[in-house]
């Protein structure tokens, strides 16, 4: 037998060593792709796209449960303003043939305003969702639906409605926007309590029909919590009464603007805020967005008096029956050297009459001679007290502090300001001035919703004994034989008042060049009571009147009297049992009056 011959035994090799480094390298990226697919694991897990869940289950559809807004009420609890169903047509292009797009806006165009083109480039866009009209009556949007067209559907949204019209406090109502979000007026003002939480509703929808829910499919919902249901303390009935007054007004006297403001002293409620004003174009006289009572300025004229005679009777510098001898002029020297006389609307010689008398005939050098008694500081002080130069406290969008001046800055600012020329107010200002006289010498802060009635702090502005003075003194401007407050009289209640025709700049100081003699602003001021005391408030002011009347008795008091006749009847203000039956609106800046060519003067012409 053969033996085999060995073969030498080859050396064994060794393994070289993984190096340290590659072996953390290689364990990292393991690590690292292990958690990219533990990560994307969970991300469709927690957060599934709908694109790979579609094939393998029901898609679903995640929809807005809008939060509807809270009405806003009159003080009797009817709607101004509240929120209804309608219908947002909206569209998911991806399910839209593009063959049947032409089609598809062809009908939707029979039914809904958007421009066509528009609707089309929605329809055939690249985006998975897009409105093609908001907010339409429900039918229409059943109408739409019932075309069943495909990627064609609807969602509900609540939408703004004012029941009582454009013209019923709807420049003080404001407006909200296709977000029913406020934008003007109580609206905005009050936004955050108006607004709800929108809630939510996932919904299974058909994988053939994504507008077509499942029946019985499973829903999610989070029920949207509705916004405050606010009581305003507006008196719907006094308002439209009011608005249709002052456009009568306006429209009557050939005037450009005007204002009515109804108020309750003691509370600060607003009862009725109107506007009216005239088409430049048309000439037709409209109510208007521009909320006047609390965002327009304009001189006041003769109703300032009633604040100069308060203050000098507050100071002890006279009192109602003290006999004051007038000069028929006075005369003021300016800085250049130019003589600035001050007259009286009224004819008369050198005559003595009461302050009473004064406030009756609405002397401008009566006036005068008092807040020179009592000096600039005073009066300043006293138009700060009545809150002119600053703002109401409504806190009312756009609201004005007028312009109110410090009245020793010149020769004439102060008797020229005791008259109400070379100053600016709102008529919210002068009228909360009045009311708190009306109120014993304590001022509150206007309120528009019921809650807030209380909320402010008062403020004493003159004594009680003061107040009650100058209620006397009013009371003889509507019911003394020269008064110029006559008009401004409803039977059976005690009126008291006053009235004021002031000039406005024009042109040149106060002199017009357009073709008029005077820029006038007629108004009253007034309250009225009954054997309770004083129940409600209002100042009704008319903006340049032309040809005919133009004076605060004749123009602003007949008008206050007709709504007061009418709130009276509204509010449930009993009679007297022994009754006593007793503004302008410009955005300009207020002219100092010894800039002027001509005297700026209180123009009664009662």
């Amino acid at each position: 037998m053969k033996k085999r011959s060995r073969r030498p035994l080859k050396a064994v090799r060794r393994p070289r060593p993984i190096p340290v480094g590659r072996l953390r390298l290689s364990a990292l990226c393991f690590v690292a792709v292990i958690g990219a697919f533990g990560f994307r694991l969970g991300d469709l897990q927690l957060t599934p796209d709908p694109a790979f869940a579609q094939p393998i289950t029901n898609p679903v559809r995640q929809l807005a449960l809008e939060a509807r807004r809270g009405a806003l009420l009159d003080r009797q609890g009817r709607p101004l303003a509240v929120s209804f169903p309608s219908a947002t047509i909206a569209v998911d292009p991806r399910e839209v043939d593009p063959n049947d797009a032409a089609l598809v806006v062809s009908d939707l165009s029979q039914l809904i305003d958007t421009d066509p083109q528009v609707m089309l480039e929605r329809i055939t866009g690249d985006k998975h969702f897009g409105y093609l009209d908001r907010q339409v009556d429900l039918e229409v949007g059943e109408a739409i639906m019932a075309l069943e067209h495909d990627g064609i559907f609807q969602i509900e949204e609540p939408r703004r409605t004012y029941p009582n019209g454009d013209c019923t406090g709807m420049a003080l109502l404001g407006r909200v926007d296709i977000d029913h979000l406020g934008i003007s007026g109580i609206e905005a003002l009050y936004d955050d309590r108006l607004t709800g939480i929108d809630g939510t509703r996932i919904v299974e929808v058909s994988g053939f029909d994504r507008s077509a829910t499942i029946v019985g499919g499973e829903q999610i919902i989070e029920p949207a919590i509705p916004g405050e249901e606010l009581s305003l303390s507006l008196h719907r009935d006094v308002q439209f009464k009011a608005q249709e007054i002052i456009e009568q007004t306006v429209a009557e006297h050939n005037a450009d603007k005007g204002v009515a403001l109804v108020m309750i002293p003691a509370t600060g409620e607003i009862v009725a805020a109107v506007s009216a004003q005239r088409d430049t174009e048309t000439g037709l006289v409209e109510c208007t967005t521009n909320n006047l009572p609390f965002t327009h300025v304009y001189e006041p004229g003769s109703t300032m008096k009633t604040i100069t005679l308060a203050a000098a009777i507050e100071h002890d510098a006279t009192y109602p029956t003290e006999p004051i001898s007038l000069p028929h002029q006075l005369n003021y020297t300016l800085d250049e050297g130019r003589t600035f006389p001050i007259v009286d609307w009224f004819p008369h010689a050198q005559s003595v009459y009461t302050p009473t008398e004064i406030l009756t005939r609405s002397s401008n050098i009566g006036t005068a001679v008092l807040a020179e008694r009592i000096g600039a500081d005073a009066m300043n002080d006293a138009m700060a007290d009545f809150g002119f130069g600053q703002l109401s406290g409504i806190g009312f969008p756009g609201e004005s502090a007028g312009i109110m001046k410090d009245l020793g800055v010149s020769t004439v600012a102060l008797p020229t300001g005791s008259y109400g020329q070379g100053v600016a107010v709102t008529p919210i200002q002068m009228l909360q001035a009045y009311n708190a006289i009306a109120n014993g010498g304590v001022a509150v802060d206007p309120v528009l919703v019921l809650d807030d009635v209380g909320q402010s702090e008062p403020t004493e502005v003159i004594s009680a004994d003061t107040a009650t003075q100058m209620m006397g003194m009013m009371r003889s401007v509507v019911t003394a034989e020269d008064g110029t407050g006559r008009a401004a009289a409803v039977e059976g209640y005690d009126v008291v008042g006053k009235t004021g025709t002031a000039w406005q700049p024009c042109g040149v100081g106060y002199s017009c060049t357009d073709g008029r003699e005077r820029h006038y602003t007629p108004s009253f001021a007034g309250i009225v009571s009954n054997d309770a005391g004083p129940q409600f408030s209002i100042i009704v002011v008319v903006d340049n009147p032309v040809g005919g009347e133009y004076g605060g008795g004749a123009v602003a008091a007949p008008a206050f009297a007709e709504i007061a006749a009418y709130t009276a009847r509204q509010l449930r203000v009993p009679t007297s049992t022994a009754s006593v039956t007793t503004t302008a609106v410009r955005a300009e800046t207020a002219v100092d009056p010894a800039d002027s060519a001509e005297l700026a003067l209180d123009a009664e012409s009662d």
